[in-house]
C-alpha cells in the first residue's frame, strides 16, 4: 500500500490486535507518505512460525527484507517481536532503517539493549498489555531507543487506542526517520517540477469559446485566477499543444466555466481528444455565443483584454462582462494529480 517512493515499513500483524486496527493503521501510515508491506497473522503463521527454534523464522523474515527495493522500518508485536529482534540482531542497519515493537513479548529483555543501540527503535506498550519482560524499561536507558505508554490512568476505546498509537507512531517516524524531500533545480527533471506545482489545490474550470466557423471548443484547464477587481481581469493558461490554443489566442470573447463536484465527468471529457464534448455535455449560448455550461459552479464570460507567452502556454486574460453562480454548491477540486472533493469537519 502506498507510493513505491515512499519510506517503507514492514508490518509484522498479530492476532493482538484486531484485522480493522492493522487495516486502520495501515490508511493513517500511507496518508502520512509512508509504503505499507503487510505480512498478515495468516501469512506469519505459515510462513514465519517458529519449528522448534527460531532459526527458520529469522531467515525467512532476512529474506523478506533483503528482497525489498529500499531497507524498511520493522513493526512488530506480542511474540512476533521475537522473530523481528532475531532478524536484525546482525547487520540489521543492512536490512532495516528502524524498529517498531508493540507490548513485545521477550525474555529476558536485557539481551536486545545491544540491538537497541544500531538502530532507532519505538517500544509502544499499553495499560493494559504492558510488556511482562520489562523490555520499555530496558529502551528506557539506551539512546537510540523510545518507550511510549498509551492508555495510562484510563482504559480507551479501540478507536482512540488506534488514534493514539498512530499518532506517537507518526512523529517517532517523522522525527527519527525523515522522509527524503523531492527537490527540482532548474535543468532538471521536469516531473518533479509538476509534482512540487500540484501541491497547491485548485480548483477546476472548463475553458470554452468558438472558433472560426463558428464551433464550440473547449478544454479542461486548473490553471485560472484572478487578476483585478477594478478593472475586472481574471487569467487562464493554455498549453501550446493544445489543439484549440489558436482559438483562444485569437477569439474575440471566451468564457471559465468553474466546476463543481457533479461536473467530474465533464472535467473528464473536455481534458481527452477524439471527444464528443459538447454533445455529451448541456451548454447553451451566453453573451455573444459563447457556449456558458449549463448549471456550473461559477461562470465567467469575458472579453479577451491580451495574451501573452509563457514558455510552454499562452496566458490569456479576460475581462469580466459577466459572472454568474451557484452559491449551495460544492467545487470540483484538483490536488496531486487527483480529483477531490471538500471534507469539512
Amino acid at each position: 500500500m502506498g507510493h513505491p517512493d515512499d519510506p517503507a515499513i514492514v508490518l509484522l500483524e498479530h492476532p493482538q490486535q484486531s484485522p480493522d486496527f492493522w487495516r486502520d493503521l495501515c490508511v493513517a501510515l500511507v496518508k502520512a507518505g509512508r509504503q505499507v508491506v503487510r505480512i498478515a497473522h495468516g501469512e506469519a503463521s505459515s510462513a514465519l512460525k517458529r519449528r522448534g527454534t527460531d532459526a527458520y523464522t529469522t531467515e525467512t523474515l532476512r529474506a523478506i527484507l533483503s528482497q525489498l527495493p529500499m531497507r524498511p522500518v520493522l513493526l512488530a508485536a506480542g511474540d512476533h517481536a521475537a522473530a523481528a529482534i532475531s532478524a536484525v540482531s546482525q547487520d540489521g542497519a543492512l536490512l532495516a532503517t528502524g524498529l517498531v515493537l508493540i507490548t513485545p513479548d521477550i525474555h529476558p529483555a536485557t539481551e536486545i539493549a545491544t540491538i537497541l543501540e544500531s538502530l532507532p527503535a519505538l517500544i509502544i506498550t499499553t495499560a493494559q498489555g504492558a510488556s511482562p519482560h520489562g523490555i520499555a524499561h530496558v529502551a528506557m536507558g539506551v539512546p537510540h531507543a523510545e518507550a511510549v505508554e498509551i492508555g495510562a490512568g484510563e482504559p480507551l476505546t479501540a478507536a482512540e487506542c488506534l488514534d493514539a498509537f498512530s499518532a506517537v507512531l507518526i512523529d517517532f517516524l517523522e522525527r527519527r526517520l525523515p522522509r527524503s524531500t523531492p527537490e527540482y533545480r532548474l535543468g532538471s527533471d521536469a516531473r518533479t517540477l509538476r509534482d512540487a506545482l500540484g501541491c497547491f489545490a485548485t480548483g477546476v474550470t472548463i475553458l470554452t469559446a468558438r472558433d472560426s466557423a463558428g464551433q464550440p471548443v473547449g478544454l479542461t484547464a486548473n490553471s485560472f485566477t484572478s487578476v483585478s477587481l477594478d478593472p475586472p481581469l481574471l487569467l487562464a493558461c493554455i498549453a501550446r499543444s493544445s489543439a484549440s490554443s489558436e482559438v483562444f489566442r485569437s477569439s474575440a470573447h471566451f468564457a471559465v466555466n468553474v466546476l463543481h463536484i457533479g461536473q467530474q465527468p465533464a472535467s473528464i471529457r473536455f481534458s481527452r481528444r477524439d471527444e464528443d464534448r459538447f454533445g455529451a455535455t448541456p451548454w447553451e449560448p451566453g453573451l455573444n455565443g459563447t457556449p456558458v455550461l449549463t448549471g456550473s459552479l461559477a461562470t465567467f464570460e469575458c472579453a479577451r483584454h491580451d495574451v501573452h507567452e509563457g514558455g510552454d502556454h499562452i496566458i490569456l486574460m479576460g475581462q469580466v462582462e459577466r459572472a454568474r453562480f451557484e452559491p449551495r454548491r460544492d467545487p470540483l477540486l484538483y490536488f496531486r494529480g487527483k480529483y477531490r472533493r471538500l471534507h469539512f469537519s
